[in-house]
């Protein structure tokens, strides 16, 4: 989602609306204390829309407890023609926790086509993981039509996992 923040002392209400796309959703926040405009009392908040779809900062990863919600995501998905990203991760490990909100903020450049979910492999049967084929953490997979379509081991630095997920989405697409 485009957000901008527009301080009315900067500009006047009309002048602001001008900057902004046609299709702008314009909020009044009241501005945060001790800052210059505090006075004026009120900032404005643009959020651009995108085909009648507001785009989200970022998309949280939905957690999936059981071999029974793991089964049901994947036939949800199915029926709705969407992919699913899951990232088997745990709680101990430091790469998995540190992706986890950079792949929230990738969701959304993906909205609303693919969903995504977490997997806790410590939460979870081992015939679940067995079933994923997860050797080691984390690994991040696309799912469609209830089959693994990509995988990606993420056990080197944030970024290139991040192109290597964004480059296995677009080329399954």
């Amino acid at each position: 989602m485009l957000v901008k923040n527009i301080r009315l002392s900067d500009l006047s209400l009309s002048m602001a609306c001008a900057l902004l796309p046609s299709q702008s959703l314009i909020r009044f926040s009241p501005c945060p204390p001790n800052t210059p405009n505090s006075r004026k009392g009120m900032a404005i908040q643009a959020a651009t829309w995108w085909g009648g779809i507001q785009k989200p900062d970022k998309v949280e990863l939905h957690p999936i407890t059981s071999e029974e919600e793991f089964d049901r995501v994947l036939l949800d998905c199915q029926e709705s023609n969407k992919g699913a990203v899951i990232e088997w991760m745990a709680l101990w490990c430091r790469k998995c926790i540190y992706l986890k909100p950079k792949l929230e903020k990738l969701g959304a450049e993906f909205y609303p086509h693919i969903n995504f979910y977490c997997v806790d492999v410590n939460c979870v049967p081992k015939s679940l993981i067995e079933r994923a084929s997860v050797t080691k953490m984390p690994t991040i997979q696309l799912w469609r039509n209830g089959e693994k379509q990509g995988e990606v081991i993420g056990g080197h630095q944030a970024w290139l996992v991040l192109d290597e997920v964004r480059d296995m989405l677009k080329k399954k697409r």
